[in-house]
């Protein structure tokens, strides 16, 4: 969340990572410095496209127009999850094209009544086999929980290329909010991806990540640092005690007022995994996820007030 201050450093216009992986920026609604999600077309001529991100029609227009530009046939619409910065394009894409609209069950739940989700997909799937369609691409489907619980990414088996989704970022990191948001599920997805293999790595905001592996062992590293840094602040403070919201300004210093409710969110999801593992509690016993989710919700104010007091144990 450091780099919610800085300017957006993303390419705008389109781009190749393969010759089959091709990225479309497209402008969005997203949280800062992101301006613009990828949306990424897989295939040679027989397509899927994964996140028509913009609910913008002048975006819609340019995405459709760089389609037909490049003699495409779009076959179906991947979802990585639900949030509206990667799904606010895809009816109108549906309506364009008339392909079906594919994501992970979870993600078909919290879309109901907003985005209309023809079929499933599943860990393990391969897409082409799924869609009956050969896209010249083994596309693998993961289930990589921890931004969403229904977050998918996707797999090149040649290459190990992934797209990502909010599983990185070009620049600063991923938010994770509770209960959508759960950061041991995270952090084991990211341990998992580098198990697995991962080449270059497609995010939604930002350039392609050529060394992969290496921004994942980032990003764990990452999180290790501010999970020490929480149990750092708890222990300097009264009765070894705090709300998420309290510890904003010790872990956060560069973060604005404005968005201190969702670094309460992030800290919250390090204090649920600390919880789990016995490194902390709460001394008014409570054991639910508590308050109200702000990612990507149009006003954060007053959001966390409700949130309750942890102790650091040991």
């Amino acid at each position: 969340m450091t780099a919610i201050t800085e300017a957006d450093r993303a390419p705008r216009s389109p781009f190749d990572v393969q010759p089959d992986l091709r990225v479309v920026p497209l402008r969005t609604p997203t949280l800062p410095p992101a301006t613009h999600t990828n949306c990424v077309v897989v295939g040679h001529r027989d397509v899927v496209v994964v996140d028509p991100a913009s609910p913008y029609e002048d975006e819609q227009r340019r995405l459709l127009d760089w389609i037909e530009g490049n003699g495409l046939r779009v076959h179906a619409i991947l979802l990585t999850h639900q949030h509206g910065d990667h799904v606010g394009g895809a009816n109108a894409l549906r309506e364009a094209t008339g392909v079906p609209v594919l994501a992970h069950p979870a993600t078909t739940a919290a879309l109901k009544g907003h985005v209309r989700v023809d079929d499933s997909l599943f860990e393990g799937d391969l897409v082409s086999e799924a869609l009956e369609v050969d896209l010249g691409v083994p596309l693998r489907v993961l289930h990589t929980p921890g931004h969403a619980r229904g977050h998918l990414a996707f797999r090149d088996e040649r290459t190990g290329a992934l797209i990502g989704g909010d599983l990185v970022a070009a620049q600063g990191t991923i938010v994770i909010d509770p209960p959508d948001g759960n950061m041991a599920d995270y952090l084991a997805t990211l341990a998992r991806l580098i198990v697995l293999g991962t080449g270059v790595l497609i995010p939604a905001h930002g350039a392609a990540i050529d060394a992969g592996e290496d921004k994942l062992l980032e990003y764990i590293a990452h999180r290790q640092m501010r999970e020490e840094q929480l149990q750092v602040t708890l222990a300097a403070r009264p009765q070894r005690c705090g709300r998420p919201i309290d510890l904003v300004p010790a872990i956060y210093p560069d973060v604005p007022p404005m968005f201190h409710p969702l670094a309460g969110r992030q800290v919250l999801a390090h204090l649920l995994k600390l919880e789990d593992e016995g490194r902390v509690d709460r001394p008014d016993g409570s054991t639910d996820v508590p308050g109200v989710p702000v990612y990507m919700s149009a006003s954060m104010a007053g959001w966390t007030a409700e949130l309750p007091v942890f102790r650091l144990l040991g």
